[in-house]
């Protein structure tokens, strides 16, 4: 699974998704199936973080490779909210989904394991 992860989608240069849970491999492949449904099948959606950098929250999903960001920047304004929406309903109870800074530098969503 993870390694289609990173066929399906870019990295932001420094980000390590390595030791990435199961689950979180998975989850990330359901997002990306969102981003083709809202951008097209063309469309690599970029990972800007996992578990690489020290300045998320002390104590960040993160930390225990249970949370990844993606880039949502690059999405088009009016189809963000809808892109968000069916990436919640997609990834159920299981997953918290946060679309966070929206609007502000560095955008993005997060996707934890709960």
């Amino acid at each position: 699974m993870h390694r289609l992860l990173l066929k399906r989608t870019k990295l932001k240069p420094g980000v390590y998704t390595g030791k990435l849970e199961p689950a979180l491999d998975s989850a990330a492949l359901v997002v990306v199936a969102e981003y083709h449904a809202v951008m097209g099948d063309s469309y690599r959606p970029v990972i800007t973080s996992a578990n690489d950098f020290s300045w998320h929250a002390r104590f960040s999903k993160h930390y225990l490779n249970e949370a990844i960001d993606f880039r949502i920047s690059d999405v088009p304004w009016q189809k963000r909210s809808k892109l968000v929406s069916a990436i919640r309903k997609s990834l159920g109870e299981r997953f918290l989904v946060l679309w966070e800074h929206p609007g502000a530098s560095g955008e993005h969503l997060h996707v934890e394991l709960k």
